[in-house]
């Protein structure tokens, strides 16, 4: 799943998995990523970005971990200041991306969390076009 408020930011992480042949669902705000996971939802990973209207990355994420959400949370933001990574691990995300989002870090995540995660089973890979 890939959070954002910005509706072009989620076109565009789309865009990134896409030759991975993922399905990726997307939430608009900490919230709504919060009622998926409560429904019952499950996904290898989720995309979360670090600032957002009615409830930030941050917020969300404590509030997943409070509710024994134990994959990984990978934080979205343009905080890329010195202490960031450190501060994202401490508020409950497994990592962290910067924006704009880079295919390289995308896909080290995806093989990290997912392929590695699913070794003997169908494997990530993305396609050439």
């Amino acid at each position: 799943m890939v959070v954002d408020d910005v509706e072009s930011n989620l076109y565009v992480a789309k865009g990134v998995m896409m030759p991975y042949k993922l399905k990726v669902e997307t939430a608009l705000n900490g919230t709504e990523a919060i009622a998926k996971i409560k429904k019952g939802k499950k996904y290898d990973i989720i995309f979360m970005d670090h600032m957002m209207p009615e409830m930030d990355g941050v917020e969300a994420t404590k509030v997943l971990r409070s509710l024994g959400y134990k994959d990984p949370i990978i934080a979205l933001t343009a905080n890329t200041l010195f202490g960031a990574r450190e501060m994202f691990l401490k508020n409950g995300f497994t990592d962290f991306a910067s924006k704009p989002v880079d295919i390289n870090q995308i896909e080290k995540f995806l093989y990290k969390y997912i392929r590695d995660k699913h070794k003997g089973k169908e494997t990530v890979t993305a396609t050439s076009t």
